[in-house]
């Protein structure tokens, strides 16, 4: 009896815990269907009796135009996260296979990179910018994006790979394949894991980055999701009603990637970090 009251009273904990993490998530959709009148409402309605979906409307076809931002970001995030994975997957193979001078001293020079704040660099980044003409560019905040990411995906995918023995790769070899081919038909399939953990990774990184676009970007048309929030600010309010509804429509991307490779990533980071 006392084991079956003790899981319970686990299982209790951690249901309270849940609750206690979607609160807020279920606080911004109820606010988003709420008119802006009702949102300062004493005692809160916790969901509206007459829910105002036209907000969604408002904000994505009204005068805001919320959906030239999300593609922005949409364009912006994914190819960040396809180059990334291109860029990091080699980097990650050379270092975690073959062994040569300095090989510890960059995975070292890796991680000390992500000790550094992107304000401490955006001076430089901006110059940079400036200099080559990729300011108001989606391709200026790709590359900056991927310098950012790039070096916790090559340290996430290292120490994936690390965990694929390489006695496969060997077989492998001892059938005919060659490096390459090695590499496509036997280490990336088993390294799904760790490639999706770091595509999710880059993508919310791009996604919800602010610093970048505030600095670089200019134009109303080039401005991503995370600009366009600040759009429901105004001098002396704020729209909560709506901008909580494009808070949702911000959240919907992320959410739905992070359910498809869910398990990938859980995967990926164990995988990483456990080596037997």
């Amino acid at each position: 009896m006392s084991k079956i009251w003790r899981n319970a009273s686990i299982h209790i904990v951690l249901w309270i815990i849940f609750a206690g993490m979607l609160f807020p998530i279920w606080v911004m959709f109820s606010t988003s269907l709420q008119s802006y009148e009702n949102i300062f409402n004493w005692p809160p309605e916790w969901f509206p009796d007459n829910p105002q979906w036209s907000n969604y409307i408002t904000v994505w076809f009204g005068d805001y135009q919320f959906k030239t931002p999300f593609v922005n970001s949409l364009i912006v995030a994914s190819m960040t996260a396809l180059i990334t994975i291109l860029l990091s997957f080699p980097a990650s193979y050379a270092l975690s296979r073959f062994t040569f001078v300095g090989r510890n001293s960059i995975l070292f020079i890796v991680l000390v990179t992500q000790m550094f704040s992107p304000l401490v660099l955006i001076v430089g980044l901006y110059k940079m910018a400036q200099t080559y003409n990729l300011l108001n560019t989606f391709t200026g905040l790709i590359i900056t994006n991927c310098a950012l990411t790039l070096p916790m995906a090559v340290w996430l995918l290292h120490g994936y790979l690390k965990s694929i023995p390489e006695s496969i790769e060997y077989a492998a070899f001892v059938d005919g394949c060659s490096r390459i081919s090695g590499i496509f038909r036997i280490v990336m399939p088993l390294s799904a894991p760790g490639i999706a953990m770091v595509a999710i990774y880059s993508f919310i990184m791009a996604w919800n980055d602010l610093l970048i676009p505030l600095i670089f970007i200019s134009k109303p048309e080039m401005r991503p999701v995370s600009l366009a929030l600040t759009d429901f600010v105004g001098q002396n309010i704020v729209y909560w009603h709506e901008m909580m509804a494009a808070s949702v429509l911000t959240t919907v991307p992320i959410a739905v990637m992070f359910s498809f490779v869910q398990k990938y990533f859980i995967k990926g980071f164990m995988s990483g970090a456990v080596k037997e």
